[in-house]
């Protein structure tokens, strides 16, 4: 298929293509065996876009070995670190119910794993307790002690191996340990703990990695953030629920999936009788409805799209506010994300801000524009922005560093960007929030 870097629908073959080339800075990918795989791949086909990122990962996976047989243990990390990120992106499509969803995905944690063998700073494979589960992540140390630690997870459909090369491998040159790991409804999480379904209370499993933290004496044990990607940005803040976590960065902000569910249902919802039958016509020509829905069928345990819809009711931030009082969050926007917000409804945008006006807490904001090539999903394709600004701010909420705040051009900005999604109401709120919050 031909590559349209201008479509980027999250679910989609375009945005997944920019998704896994994003991840260059931290090594694991290449540019040339992306587009050539692409090139072999038919647009809207799964089997396709399954099998032939699984054949460039065999392919990397061998060289990684061959060089590794040769004495080449640089050249091997890295083809192990691409072959793990080409594993991922091949089992993407596959159906829980495929064998090569398990598969690839083993694959991709072997990989890594080889990876970590060859590396030359040290992550530490970590098993986190938590009720009758044990979930699996990563730590890496500063390599400095008593500095803050770093708390990353994913989303709906991440690998905490994806998330390593989002940030874990920027948190170390920054300076900063980084703990990633799985929760409920994730990828490891799931595959080793079958049956652990996403849940709203994700306070609980954030809480018990914490309390792996604690165990620990290398890190400042007052001094403990995180951040979340995508639906992450739930995840987190539910997280931060836990009175230990001292900052908090949702990627993006979503205040209630249940509302977002409804509205991106809202053409069916209202007669349930024929919204399955409706929604599985949609699957037949949509690519990130039917990987949606196919993946939720794993991750939420459900089996039609009426389930789909009442599975995250319960998914909402809002009750939590008092939680949060204090404790200062840093809102990452780029504005494909506003947009998508705003393919729901306008109200689902303005609710955004709504969310952020009502807490009581240091509230700053980042923005991520087209002229930065770090508008679409969590700043896939820009992510040298991301990592300048969430660790400058790190520095200021938890280590007392100086910020600087952007000039005239970026209120404007924020105002301008909820305006053009959010109608004259999102406008009108933007304005109304510029003298609460500290646009970066």
């Amino acid at each position: 298929m031909k590559v349209d870097f201008n479509n980027k629908t999250v679910g989609g073959f375009n945005y997944e293509f920019i998704r896994c080339v994003s991840t260059m800075p931290a090594g694991s990918a290449e540019f040339g065996e992306c587009m050539e795989t692409m090139g072999r791949i038919t647009d809207n086909d799964f089997n396709s876009w399954i099998t032939e990122w699984g054949k460039t990962a065999d392919f990397v996976e061998g060289y990684a070995q061959s060089q590794l047989k040769s004495g080449d243990r640089l050249a091997a990390r890295k083809a192990f670190l691409r072959a793990n990120n080409y594993y991922r992106t091949a089992c993407f499509y596959a159906h829980h119910t495929d064998p090569r969803h398990r598969g690839f995905w083993s694959k991709s944690v072997n990989a890594f794993h080889e990876m970590i063998e060859l590396s030359d700073h040290p992550i530490e494979k970590v098993d986190i307790k938590f009720e009758d589960a044990v979930l699996s992540g990563y730590y890496l140390p500063s390599g400095q002690e008593n500095r803050p630690t770093l708390i990353a997870i994913g989303g709906f459909d991440s690998t905490m191996e994806e998330v390593y090369c989002w940030i874990g491998a920027s948190a170390r040159e920054y300076c900063w340990n980084c703990l990633i790991f799985e929760g409920p409804g994730q990828w490891g999480a799931l595959m080793n703990n079958p049956g652990l379904i996403f849940r709203p209370d994700y306070e609980k499993p954030v809480g018990a990695a914490v309390d792996y933290l604690m165990t620990r004496s290398d890190i400042d044990k007052d001094n403990i953030a995180i951040i979340g990607y995508s639906m992450g940005g739930y995840l987190c803040m539910r997280g931060a629920l836990d009175p230990r976590i001292k900052a908090c960065i949702p990627n993006t902000l979503v205040v209630d999936c249940g509302a977002a569910a409804r509205e991106g249902m809202r053409g069916m919802v209202k007669n349930e009788a024929l919204m399955d039958k409706a929604f599985k016509l949609l699957m037949k020509k949509n690519t990130p409805a039917r990987w949606g829905f196919n993946h939720s069928s794993w991750v939420l345990g459900i089996s039609g799209a009426t389930e789909w819809v009442k599975a995250y009711e319960e998914f909402t931030l809002l009750g939590f506010e008092d939680l949060l009082k204090g404790k200062p969050i840093l809102f990452l926007f780029s504005e494909d994300d506003i947009k998508n917000a705003s393919a729901s409804t306008k109200r689902i945008v303005t609710g955004l801000l709504d969310y952020i006006d009502s807490l009581d807490c240091p509230r700053y904001v980042r923005l991520f524009s087209k002229q930065e090539g770090a508008s679409s999903h969590c700043q896939m394709g820009g992510m040298a922005y991301a990592h300048a600004s969430i660790f400058t701010w790190l520095e200021h909420a938890l280590c007392d560093a100086k910020i600087e705040t952007k000039g005239a051009e970026s209120p404007q900005l924020f105002v301008e960007l909820f305006r053009k999604y959010g109608g004259t109401e999102g406008e009108q709120k933007a304005k109304s929030l510029l003298d609460r919050i500290v646009i970066i």
